[in-house]
Protein backbone atom coordinates (compact mmCIF):
# COMPACT_ATOMS: atom_id res chain seq x y z
CA UNK A 1 0.00 0.00 0.00
CA UNK A 2 1.47 3.63 -0.39
CA UNK A 3 2.74 5.44 2.10
CA UNK A 4 -0.01 7.63 3.71
CA UNK A 5 1.91 9.46 6.45
CA UNK A 6 2.20 12.56 4.61
CA UNK A 7 -2.08 13.17 4.66
CA UNK A 8 -1.87 13.13 8.77
CA UNK A 9 -3.21 16.89 9.64
CA UNK A 10 -1.15 18.64 11.96
CA UNK A 11 -1.55 21.46 14.16
CA UNK A 12 0.50 23.42 12.20
CA UNK A 13 -1.52 23.08 8.74
CA UNK A 14 -3.43 26.13 7.35
CA UNK A 15 -7.18 25.89 6.88
CA UNK A 16 -6.60 25.47 3.01
CA UNK A 17 -3.72 22.59 3.67
CA UNK A 18 -6.09 20.83 6.03
CA UNK A 19 -8.85 20.77 3.70
CA UNK A 20 -7.00 19.28 1.19
CA UNK A 21 -5.97 16.58 3.32
CA UNK A 22 -9.18 15.77 4.62
CA UNK A 23 -10.61 15.50 0.90
CA UNK A 24 -7.81 13.44 -0.15
CA UNK A 25 -8.47 10.93 2.48
CA UNK A 26 -12.02 10.85 2.22
CA UNK A 27 -11.63 9.86 -1.54
CA UNK A 28 -8.73 7.80 -1.23
CA UNK A 29 -10.64 5.74 0.99
CA UNK A 30 -13.76 6.04 -1.66
CA UNK A 31 -11.21 4.76 -4.40
CA UNK A 32 -10.12 1.99 -2.14
CA UNK A 33 -13.41 0.32 -1.90
CA UNK A 34 -13.94 1.17 -5.57
CA UNK A 35 -11.12 -1.10 -6.47
CA UNK A 36 -11.47 -3.63 -4.58
CA UNK A 37 -14.79 -4.21 -5.52
CA UNK A 38 -13.53 -3.75 -9.53
CA UNK A 39 -11.35 -6.47 -9.30
CA UNK A 40 -13.72 -9.29 -7.46
CA UNK A 41 -16.41 -8.42 -10.27
CA UNK A 42 -13.57 -8.01 -12.96
CA UNK A 43 -12.67 -11.89 -12.03
CA UNK A 44 -9.65 -11.23 -9.50
CA UNK A 45 -9.49 -13.61 -6.24
CA UNK A 46 -8.86 -12.72 -3.11
CA UNK A 47 -6.11 -14.70 -2.49
CA UNK A 48 -3.36 -13.48 -5.03
CA UNK A 49 -0.47 -15.80 -3.56
CA UNK A 50 -1.02 -17.80 -6.51
CA UNK A 51 -1.31 -14.69 -9.52
CA UNK A 52 0.37 -11.86 -10.92
CA UNK A 53 -1.91 -8.56 -11.89
CA UNK A 54 -0.48 -6.41 -14.98
CA UNK A 55 -1.06 -3.26 -15.59
CA UNK A 56 -0.61 -0.66 -18.34
CA UNK A 57 -1.10 3.51 -18.25
CA UNK A 58 -0.94 5.92 -20.30
CA UNK A 59 -0.13 9.22 -17.74
CA UNK A 60 -0.94 11.72 -19.63
CA UNK A 61 2.53 14.07 -19.90
CA UNK A 62 3.34 13.03 -16.59
CA UNK A 63 6.58 14.96 -15.63
CA UNK A 64 4.94 18.38 -17.38
CA UNK A 65 3.30 21.15 -16.07
CA UNK A 66 0.65 21.74 -18.43
CA UNK A 67 -2.57 23.15 -16.74
CA UNK A 68 -0.70 23.52 -13.74
CA UNK A 69 1.19 19.90 -13.17
CA UNK A 70 0.23 17.67 -10.56
CA UNK A 71 -0.16 17.70 -6.79
CA UNK A 72 0.22 15.33 -3.82
CA UNK A 73 -3.75 14.84 -4.02
CA UNK A 74 -3.26 14.01 -7.58
CA UNK A 75 -0.11 11.77 -6.81
CA UNK A 76 -2.02 9.79 -3.84
CA UNK A 77 -4.82 8.64 -5.85
CA UNK A 78 -2.59 7.39 -9.26
CA UNK A 79 -0.23 5.32 -6.28
CA UNK A 80 -3.23 3.69 -4.69
CA UNK A 81 -4.41 2.56 -8.46
CA UNK A 82 -0.89 1.56 -9.59
CA UNK A 83 -0.73 0.05 -5.44
CA UNK A 84 -3.15 -2.98 -7.04
CA UNK A 85 -1.13 -3.97 -9.74
CA UNK A 86 2.17 -5.94 -9.34
CA UNK A 87 3.53 -4.69 -12.90
CA UNK A 88 3.26 -1.76 -14.63
CA UNK A 89 4.00 -0.63 -17.56
CA UNK A 90 3.27 3.35 -18.05
CA UNK A 91 3.52 5.69 -21.09
CA UNK A 92 4.09 9.53 -21.18
CA UNK A 93 6.70 9.43 -18.65
CA UNK A 94 8.41 12.87 -19.83
CA UNK A 95 12.10 13.41 -18.76
CA UNK A 96 11.61 15.55 -16.06
CA UNK A 97 11.40 12.62 -13.36
CA UNK A 98 10.86 15.11 -10.22
CA UNK A 99 7.23 14.35 -10.69
CA UNK A 100 7.67 10.35 -11.23
CA UNK A 101 10.07 10.21 -7.81
CA UNK A 102 7.47 11.69 -6.06
CA UNK A 103 4.85 8.75 -7.34
CA UNK A 104 7.74 6.38 -6.21
CA UNK A 105 8.12 7.85 -2.70
CA UNK A 106 4.24 7.25 -1.94
CA UNK A 107 4.48 4.13 -3.63
CA UNK A 108 6.81 2.88 -0.95
CA UNK A 109 10.37 0.83 -0.12
CA UNK A 110 8.65 -2.95 -1.69
CA UNK A 111 8.16 -0.78 -5.47
CA UNK A 112 10.90 -0.20 -7.60
CA UNK A 113 11.13 0.55 -11.78
CA UNK A 114 12.90 0.87 -14.78
CA UNK A 115 12.70 3.29 -17.35
CA UNK A 116 14.19 4.13 -20.85
CA UNK A 117 16.07 7.06 -21.80
CA UNK A 118 13.84 9.53 -23.48
CA UNK A 119 13.25 9.14 -27.64
CA UNK A 120 15.14 11.72 -29.49
CA UNK A 121 12.59 13.95 -32.47
CA UNK A 122 9.63 15.45 -32.85
CA UNK A 123 7.66 12.24 -32.79
CA UNK A 124 9.24 11.28 -29.39
CA UNK A 125 7.59 13.72 -27.84
CA UNK A 126 10.28 13.81 -25.22
CA UNK A 127 9.08 10.21 -23.30
CA UNK A 128 9.95 7.30 -21.52
CA UNK A 129 8.78 4.24 -21.23
CA UNK A 130 8.54 2.77 -17.31
CA UNK A 131 8.12 0.01 -15.99
CA UNK A 132 7.21 -0.15 -11.90
CA UNK A 133 7.02 -3.49 -10.14
CA UNK A 134 6.35 -4.91 -6.58
CA UNK A 135 9.74 -6.39 -5.79
CA UNK A 136 7.74 -9.21 -3.48
CA UNK A 137 5.60 -10.35 -6.11
CA UNK A 138 7.79 -9.58 -9.36
CA UNK A 139 11.36 -9.38 -9.83
CA UNK A 140 13.23 -8.40 -13.58
CA UNK A 141 15.21 -10.88 -14.70
CA UNK A 142 18.28 -8.78 -15.77
CA UNK A 143 17.16 -8.76 -19.36
CA UNK A 144 16.17 -5.49 -21.00
CA UNK A 145 16.39 -4.17 -24.50
CA UNK A 146 14.83 -1.32 -26.47
CA UNK A 147 13.43 -2.66 -29.81
CA UNK A 148 14.60 -1.50 -32.91
CA UNK A 149 13.96 -2.23 -36.70
CA UNK A 150 16.56 -3.48 -39.55
CA UNK A 151 17.65 -0.71 -42.13
CA UNK A 152 15.65 -2.62 -44.86
CA UNK A 153 12.58 -2.69 -42.30
CA UNK A 154 11.65 0.67 -41.55
CA UNK A 155 8.24 2.30 -41.23
CA UNK A 156 7.89 5.05 -43.80
CA UNK A 157 6.80 8.29 -42.34
CA UNK A 158 3.01 9.80 -43.68
CA UNK A 159 4.97 12.50 -45.95
CA UNK A 160 6.54 9.83 -48.45
CA UNK A 161 9.74 10.88 -50.11
CA UNK A 162 10.34 14.53 -50.01
CA UNK A 163 13.39 16.55 -52.33
CA UNK A 164 13.70 19.98 -50.24
CA UNK A 165 13.81 22.85 -52.68
CA UNK A 166 17.20 24.86 -52.24
CA UNK A 167 17.36 28.11 -54.67
CA UNK A 168 19.69 25.51 -57.13
CA UNK A 169 16.32 23.53 -57.62
CA UNK A 170 13.56 24.92 -60.48
CA UNK A 171 10.54 23.13 -60.74
CA UNK A 172 9.32 24.51 -64.52
CA UNK A 173 5.62 24.21 -65.38
CA UNK A 174 3.95 24.23 -68.84
CA UNK A 175 3.20 27.39 -70.20
CA UNK A 176 0.63 28.71 -69.04
CA UNK A 177 0.07 26.75 -65.96
CA UNK A 178 -0.15 28.43 -63.02
CA UNK A 179 -0.84 26.22 -59.09
CA UNK A 180 -1.83 28.79 -57.01
CA UNK A 181 -5.40 28.95 -56.21
CA UNK A 182 -7.71 27.70 -52.83
CA UNK A 183 -6.83 23.94 -51.93
CA UNK A 184 -8.44 21.79 -48.82
CA UNK A 185 -6.32 23.02 -45.75
CA UNK A 186 -6.12 23.24 -42.37
CA UNK A 187 -4.83 26.19 -40.66
CA UNK A 188 -3.90 27.16 -37.31
CA UNK A 189 -3.51 30.47 -35.52
CA UNK A 190 0.61 31.42 -35.00
CA UNK A 191 2.35 35.01 -34.49
CA UNK A 192 -1.39 37.04 -35.15
CA UNK A 193 -1.90 34.84 -38.32
CA UNK A 194 -2.49 31.71 -40.01
CA UNK A 195 -0.46 29.08 -40.79
CA UNK A 196 -1.01 25.72 -42.55
CA UNK A 197 -1.70 22.90 -39.71
CA UNK A 198 -0.91 20.13 -42.45
CA UNK A 199 1.03 19.40 -45.75
CA UNK A 200 -0.94 20.64 -48.70
CA UNK A 201 0.04 18.35 -52.04
CA UNK A 202 -0.77 19.53 -55.30
CA UNK A 203 0.27 17.36 -58.29
CA UNK A 204 2.12 18.40 -60.73
CA UNK A 205 0.45 18.88 -64.34
CA UNK A 206 2.35 16.19 -67.23
CA UNK A 207 5.18 18.09 -69.09
CA UNK A 208 6.40 19.73 -65.84
CA UNK A 209 10.31 19.37 -65.20
CA UNK A 210 13.00 19.62 -62.57
CA UNK A 211 16.06 21.46 -62.64
CA UNK A 212 18.82 19.23 -60.38
CA UNK A 213 20.36 21.22 -57.46
CA UNK A 214 24.33 21.04 -57.98
CA UNK A 215 25.87 18.07 -56.76
CA UNK A 216 23.74 15.44 -58.30
CA UNK A 217 25.07 12.36 -59.90
CA UNK A 218 23.91 9.46 -61.96
CA UNK A 219 24.94 6.26 -60.39
CA UNK A 220 25.71 2.64 -62.36
CA UNK A 221 24.34 0.02 -59.99
CA UNK A 222 26.90 -2.74 -59.16
CA UNK A 223 26.75 -5.71 -61.28
CA UNK A 224 25.59 -4.12 -64.60
CA UNK A 225 27.62 -5.18 -67.26
CA UNK A 226 30.42 -3.00 -68.52
CA UNK A 227 33.35 -3.79 -70.74
CA UNK A 228 36.93 -3.35 -69.33
CA UNK A 229 38.93 -1.18 -71.20
CA UNK A 230 42.07 -1.70 -68.48
CA UNK A 231 43.02 -2.58 -65.20
CA UNK A 232 40.70 -0.82 -62.61
CA UNK A 233 38.46 0.65 -65.25
CA UNK A 234 35.50 -0.16 -66.57
CA UNK A 235 33.54 1.41 -69.96
CA UNK A 236 30.08 2.79 -69.66
CA UNK A 237 27.51 3.66 -72.31
CA UNK A 238 24.88 6.11 -70.88
CA UNK A 239 21.49 6.84 -72.78
CA UNK A 240 21.03 10.01 -74.00
CA UNK A 241 19.04 11.40 -72.67
CA UNK A 242 19.32 9.32 -69.30
CA UNK A 243 15.58 8.00 -68.77
CA UNK A 244 14.53 4.90 -67.16
CA UNK A 245 17.00 2.00 -66.81
CA UNK A 246 17.09 -0.31 -63.76
CA UNK A 247 20.79 -0.31 -63.31
CA UNK A 248 20.84 4.04 -62.92
CA UNK A 249 19.65 5.55 -60.08
CA UNK A 250 20.14 9.59 -59.87
CA UNK A 251 21.77 10.25 -56.52
CA UNK A 252 21.22 14.25 -54.61
CA UNK A 253 23.27 16.06 -52.99
CA UNK A 254 23.57 15.39 -48.78
CA UNK A 255 20.26 16.33 -47.16
CA UNK A 256 18.11 16.28 -50.30
CA UNK A 257 15.51 14.24 -48.65
CA UNK A 258 13.33 14.50 -45.71
CA UNK A 259 14.25 11.62 -43.27
CA UNK A 260 11.32 9.12 -44.63
CA UNK A 261 12.27 6.18 -43.55
CA UNK A 262 12.21 5.67 -39.86
CA UNK A 263 12.50 4.00 -36.15
CA UNK A 264 9.08 3.50 -34.09
CA UNK A 265 8.14 7.31 -32.87
CA UNK A 266 8.91 5.90 -29.43
CA UNK A 267 11.15 3.37 -28.97
CA UNK A 268 9.69 -0.31 -27.67
CA UNK A 269 10.96 -1.27 -23.92
CA UNK A 270 11.32 -4.63 -23.70
CA UNK A 271 12.11 -6.62 -19.91
CA UNK A 272 11.96 -9.68 -18.62
CA UNK A 273 10.52 -10.51 -15.68
CA UNK A 274 9.62 -13.47 -12.92
CA UNK A 275 6.05 -13.79 -10.89
CA UNK A 276 6.28 -16.85 -9.29
CA UNK A 277 6.68 -19.95 -11.20
CA UNK A 278 5.34 -17.46 -14.49
CA UNK A 279 8.10 -16.22 -16.98
CA UNK A 280 6.99 -12.78 -18.90
CA UNK A 281 8.68 -10.84 -21.50
CA UNK A 282 6.68 -8.07 -21.61
CA UNK A 283 7.26 -5.19 -24.50
CA UNK A 284 5.59 -1.94 -23.43
CA UNK A 285 4.86 0.64 -26.64
CA UNK A 286 3.31 4.04 -27.67
CA UNK A 287 2.54 4.03 -31.05
CA UNK A 288 2.79 7.01 -32.98
CA UNK A 289 -0.74 8.94 -33.52
CA UNK A 290 -0.78 11.42 -36.23
CA UNK A 291 -4.38 12.09 -37.18
CA UNK A 292 -7.50 9.70 -37.81
CA UNK A 293 -9.00 11.99 -40.60
CA UNK A 294 -5.43 12.10 -42.69
CA UNK A 295 -5.12 8.70 -44.56
CA UNK A 296 -1.47 9.03 -45.02
CA UNK A 297 -0.43 8.96 -41.18
CA UNK A 298 -3.32 6.71 -40.09
CA UNK A 299 -1.42 4.26 -42.44
CA UNK A 300 1.80 5.10 -40.61
CA UNK A 301 0.46 4.44 -37.36
CA UNK A 302 -1.14 0.67 -38.67
CA UNK A 303 2.05 0.01 -40.39
CA UNK A 304 3.94 0.86 -37.20
CA UNK A 305 2.09 -1.39 -35.06
CA UNK A 306 2.36 -4.84 -37.83
CA UNK A 307 5.78 -3.94 -37.99
CA UNK A 308 6.32 -4.24 -34.15
CA UNK A 309 4.17 -7.67 -33.79
CA UNK A 310 6.53 -9.09 -36.63
CA UNK A 311 9.96 -7.72 -34.92
CA UNK A 312 8.74 -9.49 -31.84
CA UNK A 313 7.69 -12.77 -33.12
CA UNK A 314 10.72 -13.33 -34.70
CA UNK A 315 12.82 -12.10 -31.91
CA UNK A 316 10.09 -14.87 -30.00
CA UNK A 317 10.93 -17.54 -32.50
CA UNK A 318 14.42 -16.69 -32.00
CA UNK A 319 14.95 -16.46 -28.05
CA UNK A 320 12.42 -19.65 -27.32
CA UNK A 321 14.78 -22.30 -27.93
CA UNK A 322 16.78 -21.24 -24.98
CA UNK A 323 13.67 -20.05 -22.74
CA UNK A 324 10.88 -22.25 -24.16
CA UNK A 325 8.80 -21.58 -21.09
CA UNK A 326 8.63 -17.86 -21.20
CA UNK A 327 5.57 -16.54 -22.59
CA UNK A 328 6.07 -12.99 -24.68
CA UNK A 329 3.41 -10.19 -24.04
CA UNK A 330 3.28 -6.45 -26.10
CA UNK A 331 0.99 -4.02 -23.83
CA UNK A 332 0.58 -0.40 -24.41
CA UNK A 333 -0.87 2.69 -25.84
CA UNK A 334 -1.37 1.63 -29.81
CA UNK A 335 -3.83 4.16 -30.40
CA UNK A 336 -5.97 1.51 -32.15
CA UNK A 337 -9.08 2.85 -33.20
CA UNK A 338 -11.36 0.08 -32.61
CA UNK A 339 -12.42 -3.79 -33.10
CA UNK A 340 -12.57 -4.23 -36.98
CA UNK A 341 -10.60 -1.82 -37.75
CA UNK A 342 -7.05 -2.25 -39.54
CA UNK A 343 -5.43 -0.73 -36.91
CA UNK A 344 -6.81 -3.59 -34.60
CA UNK A 345 -5.82 -6.31 -37.46
CA UNK A 346 -2.53 -4.95 -37.63
CA UNK A 347 -1.99 -5.84 -33.11
CA UNK A 348 -3.69 -9.34 -33.84
CA UNK A 349 -1.03 -10.67 -36.68
CA UNK A 350 2.28 -12.75 -36.62
CA UNK A 351 0.52 -14.85 -33.88
CA UNK A 352 -0.51 -11.66 -31.30
CA UNK A 353 -3.42 -12.64 -29.42
CA UNK A 354 -5.44 -10.56 -27.35
CA UNK A 355 -7.30 -12.41 -24.18
CA UNK A 356 -11.22 -12.92 -25.04
CA UNK A 357 -11.69 -11.09 -21.06
CA UNK A 358 -10.33 -7.87 -22.73
CA UNK A 359 -12.08 -7.78 -25.99
CA UNK A 360 -15.44 -7.28 -24.35
CA UNK A 361 -13.61 -4.01 -23.00
CA UNK A 362 -15.37 -0.80 -25.77
CA UNK A 363 -12.58 1.69 -24.64
CA UNK A 364 -9.80 2.50 -22.39
CA UNK A 365 -10.26 6.26 -22.93
CA UNK A 366 -12.13 8.68 -20.89
CA UNK A 367 -15.02 8.50 -23.10
CA UNK A 368 -14.90 4.70 -23.29
CA UNK A 369 -15.18 4.66 -27.48
CA UNK A 370 -11.80 3.95 -28.59
CA UNK A 371 -9.41 1.01 -28.00
CA UNK A 372 -6.69 2.70 -27.86
CA UNK A 373 -4.98 0.63 -24.93
CA UNK A 374 -4.37 -2.56 -25.46
CA UNK A 375 -2.51 -6.33 -24.01
CA UNK A 376 -1.72 -9.24 -26.21
CA UNK A 377 0.36 -11.87 -26.22
CA UNK A 378 2.36 -14.00 -28.85
CA UNK A 379 0.89 -17.66 -29.38
CA UNK A 380 -0.07 -18.04 -25.90
CA UNK A 381 -1.44 -21.80 -26.40
CA UNK A 382 1.74 -22.78 -27.78
CA UNK A 383 2.88 -25.86 -25.30
CA UNK A 384 5.57 -24.40 -22.80
CA UNK A 385 5.92 -27.46 -20.70
CA UNK A 386 4.31 -27.35 -17.08
CA UNK A 387 3.33 -23.23 -17.17
CA UNK A 388 0.44 -21.97 -19.39
CA UNK A 389 -0.92 -17.97 -19.75
CA UNK A 390 -4.29 -18.90 -17.55
CA UNK A 391 -6.37 -15.64 -17.64
CA UNK A 392 -7.79 -15.07 -14.21
CA UNK A 393 -9.47 -11.76 -14.63
CA UNK A 394 -9.38 -8.41 -16.63
CA UNK A 395 -10.49 -5.02 -17.20
CA UNK A 396 -10.54 -1.36 -17.33
CA UNK A 397 -10.65 1.01 -14.03
CA UNK A 398 -12.80 4.11 -14.75
CA UNK A 399 -11.07 6.65 -11.90
CA UNK A 400 -13.11 9.12 -12.31
CA UNK A 401 -16.27 7.64 -10.91
CA UNK A 402 -15.08 8.08 -7.56
CA UNK A 403 -12.33 11.25 -8.28
CA UNK A 404 -12.27 14.47 -9.66
CA UNK A 405 -16.13 13.16 -10.68
CA UNK A 406 -18.07 15.83 -12.57
CA UNK A 407 -20.05 16.70 -9.28
CA UNK A 408 -17.26 17.35 -7.87
CA UNK A 409 -16.36 20.39 -10.40
CA UNK A 410 -17.18 22.99 -7.99
CA UNK A 411 -14.94 21.99 -5.61
CA UNK A 412 -11.75 22.49 -7.95
CA UNK A 413 -12.64 25.52 -10.01
CA UNK A 414 -10.88 27.87 -7.63
CA UNK A 415 -7.61 25.92 -8.71
CA UNK A 416 -8.31 26.64 -12.36
CA UNK A 417 -8.23 29.47 -14.54
CA UNK A 418 -11.64 30.75 -15.91
CA UNK A 419 -11.29 29.68 -19.50
CA UNK A 420 -10.39 25.91 -18.43
CA UNK A 421 -12.60 23.00 -18.86
CA UNK A 422 -12.98 21.19 -16.13
CA UNK A 423 -13.61 17.67 -17.97
CA UNK A 424 -9.81 18.56 -19.96
CA UNK A 425 -8.27 19.59 -16.44
CA UNK A 426 -8.82 16.77 -14.63
CA UNK A 427 -7.11 14.40 -17.49
CA UNK A 428 -3.69 16.28 -16.80
CA UNK A 429 -4.32 15.71 -12.91
CA UNK A 430 -5.53 12.12 -13.42
CA UNK A 431 -5.07 10.87 -17.22
CA UNK A 432 -6.90 10.91 -20.35
CA UNK A 433 -6.14 6.80 -20.62
CA UNK A 434 -7.91 4.45 -18.12
CA UNK A 435 -5.64 1.78 -16.58
CA UNK A 436 -6.57 -1.49 -18.31
CA UNK A 437 -5.33 -4.96 -16.39
CA UNK A 438 -5.44 -8.65 -16.62
CA UNK A 439 -4.34 -11.11 -14.01
CA UNK A 440 -2.68 -14.49 -14.85
CA UNK A 441 -1.75 -17.52 -12.61
CA UNK A 442 1.86 -17.75 -11.58
CA UNK A 443 1.48 -21.15 -9.38
CA UNK A 444 2.19 -24.13 -11.48
CA UNK A 445 3.82 -26.35 -9.07
CA UNK A 446 1.54 -28.81 -9.51
CA UNK A 447 2.19 -29.20 -12.81
CA UNK A 448 5.99 -28.87 -12.22
CA UNK A 449 5.89 -31.85 -10.21
CA UNK A 450 3.63 -33.64 -12.61
CA UNK A 451 6.31 -33.15 -14.95
CA UNK A 452 9.10 -34.36 -12.98
CA UNK A 453 7.30 -37.47 -12.07
CA UNK A 454 8.78 -40.77 -11.83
Amino acid sequence: MPIYFPLKVRDSDDAVTRARKERTVSRLLRLRAALAAHFTTSGSIADRLGTVRIGTWNLREFGNTSYGGRDDECLFYIAEIISHFDIAALQEIRADLAEFSRLMRLLGPDWDYLATDVTDGGPGNGERMVYVFRKSRAWFRNIAGELTLAEDGKIRAAFGERIKLDPAVEVALPPGVDLSGVYNARLKSKGGGKVLDRDVEIDLPPGSTLRLPNGCSIVVTKGTPAASPGTGKAEIDLPTPITGDAALRLRFPNDSFDDSLRQFARTPYLISFQAGWLKLNLCTVHIYYGEEDDPAKLEQRRREIELLTAALAKKAEGELKYDRSAFLGVLGDFNIIGAGHPTMAALESSGFVIPEALKSIPGSNVAKDKAYDQIAFWKPAQNRGYARLDVVGAGVFDYFEHVFTEAEEPVYRPQMKPNWSFKTWRTYKMSDHLPMWIELRSDFSREFLEAIEV
